[in-house]
């Protein structure tokens, strides 16, 4: 997860060529609401999963995210550039599937409140 902040999350705050990341918008949404999704997704919840907060809840916008990415953005481009997404998405649902652990501060808030 601190790999997808590191290698999109940084792109959306660095500019090149005097420009910020083009964040694509497939689905016609606000470019403020689509842009903040994104920047969400690639920014917040990598920290907000490895340290166990709303795991599952959290992690639902970035599946949305490399899901769409995936199946609607790179659904025509190489099987070399739809891996990334594709890899991306898995990973999400199997660590949402499975929830955060014991080790994470969802499972001491749980114990804490309902034990």
């Amino acid at each position: 997860m601190l790999e997808l902040f590191r290698v999109h999350g940084m792109k959306k705050f660095r500019v090149q060529n005097g420009e910020k990341e083009h964040v694509p918008n497939p689905l016609g949404l606000p470019d403020k609401l689509n842009a903040l999704v994104a920047t969400f997704s690639d920014t917040v919840v990598p920290f907000l999963v490895a340290i166990g907060v709303g795991t599952r809840l959290f992690l639902l916008p970035s599946i949305g995210v490399t899901a769409i990415g995936y199946f609607v953005v790179h659904r025509k481009d190489s099987i070399e550039v739809r891996d990334v997404p594709y890899m991306y998405t898995l990973a999400m649902l199997f660590l949402w599937l499975i929830g955060p652990g014991t080790i994470s501060i969802d499972h001491y808030l749980f114990n804490t409140f309902f034990n």
